[in-house]
């Protein structure tokens, strides 16, 4: 699954969100912001869910908010450390 497109790139955008978690349409501007393609989005939505990386609540005003779960912050810090010794 790490290995798949999309996968690192939906963990490290919303990483870089405040509290980890947005809005999904300023996700989605931040993803392709990061010039990943929705798509590559897509494929591993299902997985990441799966495994329970990511979650989806509503806030306040009833839009769909896209989250890190404490597992998905773990595996992203995880990942952080692993490029930092390897680069």
């Amino acid at each position: 699954m790490m290995k798949k497109r999309g996968f690192s790139e939906t963990l490290k955008v919303l990483g870089a969100f405040d509290k980890q978690e947005a809005v999904q349409s300023k996700f989605f501007e931040k993803f392709e912001e990061s010039e990943s393609y929705y798509n590559a989005y897509l494929r591993v939505k299902k997985n990441l869910l799966e495994s329970q990386l990511i979650k989806f609540k509503l806030n306040d005003n009833n839009e769909k908010v896209i989250y890190l779960t404490d597992k998905g912050k773990e595996v992203l810090q995880k990942m952080e450390e692993i490029e930092e010794l390897i680069g």
